[in-house]
């Protein structure tokens, strides 16, 4: 698997060469259109200088020698120039032309207007060459005998040809040299720009069970990595509490067990050394104690199974009125010693839930309610296809309490601990919920009273 590292050093190297082959391409076309600008207007400067020293003396057509051999015009490795009339016929030639015994080339055409123009072509000799080709007219020509003169001036573009090699060669080899040092350089910075990376990582795999607790730091990182390293932590903080749960759960679970299963020895133990001890209401009282331990520990295979996701969810109609009144009548004997009454509120006649499910949190939150509700009190029932909330006074209840009211073992105090009252139930409610895929949130009213509502798709 490629590492970020080269990853991005080759997309860095790819990006900066095709910026470093354009930017060369760039300077080569720009320095070239500089070089010919120069090049046409030096040749347009030669060309204007023989047209004004052309002149008409005592009828004869002359231009300065002095001139010629100023503009480069004198020997053969110079420049050319050739004078015609408009009929073709050559009418002047340069001493450079004449010595060098070449024709101007293919270029001695005639212009169509006054009008000056250049371009490339080839000598007679086939060497390439710039040509400027102008129709003009000789000063003093009173007689008008030299009015179809027009002149061809041409400068081989030789110097010019290697003057743009040497540029194209120089930007070749910089750029090679440039994309050669580009990748070192480019892994150096990386590796400096990922080094608070790396630190990140160095420090996210010291993290250990055992020292959750420790956070990243975030004060000397970078911009782009601070919301990771926020992110991390968070995740750790979940992570940290996911772990102090399971301990706690641990903990509590064999606290749990420990006192039925002590119980069952000591009943066991008792009937071994005095057989006559075995009465029947002894072994009653053990039934009892391994009915509550078998009760537990089905509770906490009910919350494994949920947390894995490996409980079952089967839903079909259930009527409403029917399972409330079903777990209701189960607790009539508990609510009817502490004077408690319930006021059932329902609407709708079914709802579409599992029946295991459902049952299990209307016998946990009434359960709760009626262990916990004062005497004389009354527990509200509000059930509908579309939620359920179950209410009762709790006096002894704070709202600081509420962020672990969900919480596995916890309970408010130890005056309600016993074989029934595990500390479980509110979770079981919670995680009876979740796999209805409906949302369970406790609050506490101004006058004391505990609400549980449960929306969504369980109710």
């Amino acid at each position: 698997m490629i590492s970020i590292r080269w990853r991005l050093t080759i997309l860095l190297c790819l990006a900066m060469g095709t910026l470093l082959v354009a930017t060369g391409v760039g300077v080569f076309f720009g320095m070239r259109h500089m070089l010919r600008e120069q090049f046409d207007a030096t040749l347009t400067a030669k060309a204007t200088a023989l047209i004004t020293a052309s002149e008409i003396d005592d009828g004869e057509f002359e231009i300065d020698l002095t001139v010629q051999d100023f503009a480069g015009f004198g020997s053969e490795d110079g420049d050319y120039f050739e004078i015609r009339r408009m009929s073709g016929d050559v009418f002047l030639r340069s001493p450079s032309l004449i010595s060098a015994k070449i024709e101007i080339g293919k270029e001695g055409k005639p212009p169509k207007n006054d009008e000056a123009r250049i371009r490339e072509a080839k000598l007679g000799d086939g060497r390439p060459a710039r040509f400027y080709i102008q129709r003009f007219y000789p000063k003093d020509d009173k007689k008008r005998r030299y009015q179809d003169l027009f002149l061809i001036v041409a400068s081989p573009v030789r110097g010019l040809q290697i003057q743009l090699a040497l540029l194209a060669t120089v930007l070749a080899v910089a750029g090679s040299a440039a994309l050669l040092l580009m990748v070192p350089v480019i892994r150096l910075g990386m590796g400096s720009g990922l080094r608070p990376l790396d630190k990140l990582s160095s420090e996210v795999r010291q993290i250990r069970p055992e020292n959750l607790h420790q956070r990243l730091a975030t004060e000397k990182l970078p911009a782009e990595l601070v919301p990771v390293a926020e992110s991390l932590n968070a995740w750790l903080g979940r992570l940290e509490a996911s772990f102090d749960r399971e301990r706690r759960f641990s903990s509590h679970a064999a606290h749990e067990l420990r006192t039925p299963l002590a119980e069952l020895k000591s009943m066991a133990e008792l009937g071994a050394m005095w057989p006559e001890e075995a009465t029947p209401e002894r072994c009653a009282e053990m039934v009892t104690v391994a009915n509550e331990l078998e009760a537990l520990l089905e509770k906490l295979s009910l919350l494994a199974r949920a947390d894995a996701g490996r409980q079952p969810v089967e839903r079909e109609e259930v009527n409403l009125e029917s399972s409330i009144g079903s777990v209701i009548s189960r607790l009539e004997a508990r609510a009817q010693e502490k004077g408690i009454r319930f006021d059932r509120r329902i609407s709708g006649d079914t709802i579409s839930t599992d029946p295991v499910l459902w049952t299990t949190i209307l016998q946990n939150l009434l359960g709760n309610a009626v262990s916990h509700a004062p005497e004389g009190s009354v527990i509200a029932i509000e059930a509908s296809p579309q939620g359920l909330a179950v209410s009762n006074p709790a006096p002894d209840l704070d709202r600081e309490d509420l962020e672990r009211i969900f919480e596995r073992f916890w309970r408010k105090d130890d005056s309600h601990s016993g074989y029934g009252h595990s500390g479980l139930g509110m979770s079981i409610v919670k995680a009876c919920a979740g796999l209805l895929g409906a949302e369970c949130k406790a609050s506490l009213g101004e006058n004391g009273v505990f609400r549980v509502e449960l929306g969504g798709r369980a109710a």
